[in-house]
């Protein structure tokens, strides 16, 4: 119905516009910042992949921050046999917030490494109202944090060995 009211001019010489450039010509920089026209920027890269740290160390982060790890809160909500408990405290229903950032274990083992490092701006005493792993990582590693990156580092792996240590535990 649309290509009814289009007339073509025979005598016209047809021409080639490039809808991504203002002058209508085609650039290789057009073409490759084109590709990219609608992506949705996620804080990942510079919280966890641009971080010094082993790369499996990273992966390990990633899924944490997704809620992905297999903690005995995920392990029930599958239907797998398990004891409930956090392997460090004996106390409290284990989960990836609880493992990381609420158990007394991790609580001691950070305000340890706060001390050793002089990071007086790290205040453990408010973590208990964060509710989520991403949460807290996210307010460890953001851009307002002093020296970022390398408390974006710290973070992953002292919850790295956290988890080790945990894994040594339950196996």
């Amino acid at each position: 119905a649309l290509v009814n009211d289009v007339h073509l001019d025979a005598l016209s010489e047809d021409t080639i516009v490039w809808k991504h450039t203002t002058s209508g010509h085609y650039t290789a920089a057009s073409a490759y910042k084109a590709q990219f026209l609608g992506l949705v920027l996620s804080p990942m890269d510079q919280m966890v992949w641009k971080t010094w740290a082993p790369p499996k160390a990273k992966f390990f982060t990633w899924l944490a921050i997704q809620d992905r790890i297999w903690t005995a809160d995920r392990l029930q909500k599958c239907g797998w046999p398990n004891c409930g408990l956090c392997t460090l405290c004996k106390r409290e229903q284990e989960s990836g917030p609880h493992l990381f950032f609420k158990c007394r274990f991790t609580i001691r083992l950070w305000n340890l490494v706060i001390a050793k490092f002089g990071l007086h701006h790290m205040d453990t005493s408010m973590w208990h109202l964060e509710s989520s792993v991403k949460e807290w990582w996210t307010n460890r590693t953001s851009a307002g944090v002093p020296n970022r990156k390398a408390m974006a580092s710290l973070t992953m792996l002292v919850s790295w060995t956290i988890w080790n240590e945990r894994n040594a535990r339950v196996f």
